[in-house]
């Protein structure tokens, strides 16, 4: 037998059988982007980032492609509020929780909870097992930092904080067009997430730092970017395309 031979035809057969195995996990890899849901939108280089720090998207997680033009908004507190049940309102008659993703929830509580209609489910910003957030909704756009909780247990809504706020004028503000969502992302895909993150959701909106001393309050568009660990949301300006990380609030116990 032919030794030399039988070696190097074991080598070639190992070299293939290594670009197979690689060509399947690169496959795989791959299909967990959820390429149907517009994520080669992202640069090269930032799926080629993804791969390298196994960071990936949830299976029904998708870039949206709108690019509004937007303005700053301007608003005033009418009404402050925390995520602590023991501040909250108490709902008499408490209403089942499954009718927050329907049309019934207006119908119940529109008397109860004050401009509801004027606020729409936060699902992915919700802490299972504790409270529903809303957030209040201004020119068919959420924002961000502006709440109703509904607090639930045994399958029942049984008590609500709530932030009123009152928008206002703004001296100066201009519709821009904002950043794309895939361009947002992948700033903070590669200069942001750690290791192993796991994107939930990126959602266009309206976020600003609040500032105590200050009556009025401005809040600019803003791409808000969440993972599946729900520890820390990324905030990327839609003007600027500057980011801020914020700690997510912690679920209160109801």
């Amino acid at each position: 037998m032919d030794w030399r031979r039988a070696k190097n035809v074991l080598i070639v057969s190992f070299l293939l059988l290594n670009i197979v195995l690689g060509y399947q996990l690169w496959t795989e890899w791959r299909e967990r982007l959820n390429t149907t849901a517009n994520w080669t939108s992202l640069p090269p280089e930032t799926i080629q980032f993804m791969r390298e720090n196994n960071i990936q998207v949830a299976d029904n997680a998708k870039i949206p492609t709108e690019t509004p033009n937007m303005r700053e908004i301007s608003y005033i507190f009418k009404q402050s509020a925390t995520h602590d049940v023991a501040a909250g309102k108490q709902i008499v008659s408490p209403p089942e929780t499954r009718i927050v993703f329907g049309e019934e929830l207006l119908k119940v509580l529109g008397g109860v909870i004050p401009e509801l209609d004027k606020y729409a489910l936060d699902q992915p910003g919700s802490r299972e097992g504790f409270y529903f957030v809303f957030n209040r909704m201004e020119g068919g756009w959420p924002m961000f930092d502006i709440h109703l909780n509904l607090f639930y247990s045994d399958q029942r809504i049984r008590a609500y904080t709530q932030e009123l706020v009152e928008i206002k004028p703004l001296a100066g503000a201009k519709d821009q067009q904002v950043l794309s969502a895939a361009k947002a992302l992948a700033k903070v895909i590669e200069r942001n997430l750690p290791a192993g993150s796991v994107i939930k959701e990126i959602r266009l909106g309206y976020h600003g730092e609040i500032f105590d001393e200050l009556e009025e309050q401005v809040s600019t568009p803003s791409w808000r970017i969440l993972l599946e660990n729900g520890e820390d949301v990324y905030y990327v300006n839609a003007i600027s395309a500057e980011v801020t990380v914020e700690k997510s609030d912690a679920p209160a116990n109801p």
